[in-house]
């Protein structure tokens, strides 16, 4: 039995997506597919686009056959964090061969050189690392500045440092190497669109962000509309022609550049409401900010002293999420990292665990019992189908239950903003159904 593996978002699963697995299955003829997926917030620091229920169906329906989710604290941590946690999860299964993910340069051996040096981190590395972050760099520029100040090849790993995908994909090779694992790493080029290109170009693979992109373009009425200051308002869902006319224009695109398999589910949140965007949590975000002082934000990840000054003097001027974010971006500290950060404070999150403790299943194909059978074999760490069953399994194991509740919390928040968004009923992270394709 050979499986693979893969770390993802799907925010949201789109085409691009679906050639990977297309790929994995074809070229590296595996016979089982396990996702690591973030839950119901991402990376960036703000709630995913689709429920973690919707987004694992949808790869589910084009060919995983398992998804487990990532506890929130490391679906919402930095590059380093998140590969880490991915990493750890897929080689507790005790199943998992090979781990394969994208990359602009699709050269598997040069991110394993680069991540080898990163790994071990030289004396000299971290003495230059230390004195770029001390001048005021961000960390990918401090980073970046130590290499080629250290070694004589630093041309070569800053062009390979220079692309958000390979930057990921040598965490994933570093975290490999620092566990130990056994996994394999393999990288597969990227075809189509940029990750941080936000318009859809034909032709190609988009990038998530484009397609949200879109969906927050015409989820926006025109400037002057009386609905500007309800954030709520969903602009497709509405019964007014234009709306009417956003909505078909919308579906036109999703059958470009989403699998046949996944566009009923896209077509159904839209069309349900059942979405949000970064600025759906605002009203939350300004009930937390009224709250916080420079110590109780500096107990939050993400977060530094000069940071939470930084906050507490501007919140006053907070109007959205992301324009709060960008109003607190400098040159030492990314929008990315403040959008973190700030996520943390709403979510209460403190830390990232050192060891992932337990697997939870999201959903997995019928056919795939002999997998489960197997990880239920040799994993290292508890398999949880059910939540109701979690107390018992995780009884000796209080961090791991705390880790978990963590996670239940934020997936609890997630379904009762959807819920108020669309008035719909609202359902407890522990009545929610597993999927099963």
């Amino acid at each position: 039995m050979k499986t693979a593996g893969i770390i993802a978002e799907y925010n949201p699963f789109h085409t691009g997506h679906e050639y990977q697995i297309n790929y994995i299955k074809e070229k590296l003829r595996t016979d089982y597919i396990v996702i690591a997926m973030s839950g119901d917030f991402v990376q960036r620091g703000t709630p995913a686009l689709f429920s973690k229920y919707v987004r694992a169906e949808m790869a589910l329906r084009s060919g995983a056959d398992l998804v487990l989710e990532l506890p929130v604290s490391i679906s919402s941590a930095s590059a380093e964090l998140f590969a880490r946690g991915g990493v750890q999860l897929l080689d507790g299964l005790g199943v998992t061969d090979i781990l394969c993910f994208g990359s602009e340069c699709g050269d598997t051996d040069a991110l394993m050189e680069l991540a080898k040096i990163l790994a071990e981190e030289p004396e000299a590395f971290q003495d230059a690392l230390r004195r770029n972050l001390k001048d005021g760099m961000t960390f990918p520029k401090a980073r970046s500045m130590a290499l080629s100040a250290v070694f004589p090849e630093s041309e070569k790993y800053q062009q390979l440092l220079s692309s958000p995908n390979n930057i990921l994909g040598i965490e994933y090779c570093k975290a490999i190497l620092r566990e130990n694992s056994s996994i394999s790493p393999v990288s597969i080029k990227r075809e189509g669109n940029d990750y941080h290109e936000n318009t859809l170009s034909e032709n190609h693979f988009p990038s998530a962000s484009a397609i949200r992109n879109a969906i927050l373009d015409f989820n926006t009425p025109p400037k002057g509309d009386s609905s500007d200051t309800e954030h709520s308002h969903c602009f497709l869902s509405e019964s007014s022609e234009t709306a009417i006319q956003n909505f078909a224009f919308l579906a036109d695109m999703a059958k470009k550049f989403l699998p046949a398999n996944s566009l009923e589910l896209f077509l159904q949140a839209i069309s349900g409401n059942r979405f949000l965007l970064e600025n759906d949590l605002d009203t939350l975000y300004r009930y937390c900010l009224l709250q916080e002082t420079e110590e109780s934000l500096c107990t939050y990840l993400d977060m530094s002293h000069a940071l939470a000054r930084r906050i507490l003097s501007c919140r006053d001027q907070y109007e959205t999420f992301s324009q709060f974010a960008n109003l607190l971006k400098t040159k030492e500290i990314t929008q990315t990292r403040i959008q973190r950060a700030l996520l943390h404070m709403l979510l209460h999150i403190q830390s990232v665990p050192a060891q992932i403790p337990y697997s939870r299943v999201l959903g997995f194909r019928k056919n795939s019992s002999a997998l489960l059978g197997k990880i239920k074999k040799c994993g290292s760490i508890p398999l949880l189908t059910k939540l109701s069953d979690a107390a018992a399994v995780l009884e000796n194991a209080p961090q791991a239950m705390d880790l978990l509740n963590e996670t239940t919390f934020a997936s609890n928040l997630y379904e009762s903003i959807l819920a108020q968004k669309n008035s719909a009923s609202y359902v407890h992270e522990y009545r929610q159904q597993i999927i099963i394709v």
